[in-house]
């Protein structure tokens, strides 16, 4: 039974409207290029030093994240137009 539960669960998860998927990737993008911009004017703006380190590791986990979020929304969209694409 335990295995039914989690196909009903991706089938779930992949056959939510794009608009959802869509909605998780512009949040991605937003923070992947707010993570960029981060990098780049903490190096345009501060003198080496630790503050200018510590402000660069915010900018790239931001831009991880974001990168991570927008992967994921374009593997779930994906999926979801060829589950759709079989369905039809």
């Amino acid at each position: 039974m335990p295995e039914n539960r989690w196909l009903t669960l991706l089938k779930n998860h992949y056959s939510a409207p794009l608009e959802l998927s869509f909605r998780q990737f512009k949040l991605g993008a937003m923070l992947f290029f707010t993570g960029l911009v981060i990098v780049y004017l903490a190096h345009q703006q501060l003198p080496p030093s630790v503050t200018l380190e510590v402000v660069t590791l915010v900018g790239l986990l931001l831009v991880g994240v974001g990168f991570l979020l927008a992967m994921l929304a374009q593997i779930r969209m994906l999926i979801s137009r060829i589950l759709n694409f079989f369905r039809s």
